[in-house]
């Protein structure tokens, strides 16, 4: 009877060994759970914080295009043209053991005249100038240019009425040889057509009492042949 009540109060000690045994591993393993839980809530933090961070996005820069540098050439400066400087001259008479000669004088111009307006001062130098001791003219005073033009077909030369007066035929011959190789004193080579009054000096137009006739265009040579002027 005596063993059979104490063997109850031996289930009872097991048991509660038991529960204390189930405590302490239960406490141990929550210490451990609670120990380990700080760093993975600190990892998790990490990552959150790494995730949460402003997506910022850099902003798009377009490249300027490629620009390969080619040779560069040396450049010559052009040389400006030389201006040509013109040299006009009048042609006026000298007697020289009883021979007529043609005596060139040259005439100052400023620069940067045309042929035309270079021998238009020409012209005016002749026909205004008075003679000299040495130097004569046959043109009649008072004669004046009306117009003068200088075209690829020639030189024109358009004298006022006073050119055709007085005179005998040498006076004439000479008058116009004064004209042409003065018209010419720039380009010899160059054709003259001489008119008085705006009419050509020819077989219709001969220039004055003489009745001299013209064979125009006119040049050196061909008055020298003509008139045997020298």
């Amino acid at each position: 009877m005596k063993t059979q009540r104490n063997y109850p109060v031996y289930r009872e000690a097991i048991a509660a060994f038991a529960l204390l045994t189930l405590g302490v591993s239960g406490g141990i393993a929550w210490w451990t759970w609670q120990t380990t839980k700080p760093t993975s809530v600190n990892q998790q933090t990490s990552s959150t914080q790494v995730n949460n961070l402003p997506n910022y996005s850099l902003p798009e820069t377009t490249l300027p295009p490629l620009v390969v540098p080619q040779k560069v050439e040396a450049i010559t400066p052009k040389s400006t043209p030389e201006v040509l400087q013109l040299e006009p001259k009048t042609y006026w008479l000298k007697v020289d053991h009883n021979h007529i000669h043609l005596v060139p004088q040259p005439v100052t111009l400023t620069a940067g005249l045309t042929l035309e307006e270079a021998l238009k001062v020409a012209f005016t130098n002749l026909l205004n100038n008075p003679k000299t001791a040495d130097l004569n003219t046959t043109i009649p005073s008072g004669t004046k240019l009306l117009s003068l033009r200088v075209t690829q077909a020639g030189i024109y030369v358009n004298l006022s009425p006073e050119f055709s007066q007085g005179g005998g035929s040498t006076s004439m011959a000479y008058r116009v040889a004064q004209v042409i190789y003065t018209a010419t004193s720039i380009d010899p080579k160059a054709k003259v057509f001489i008119s008085v009054a705006g009419e050509p000096i020819d077989t219709d137009h001969p220039l004055g009492g003489e009745g001299l006739i013209l064979r125009q265009p006119i040049t050196r040579p061909q008055f020298v042949e003509d008139f045997s002027i020298s």
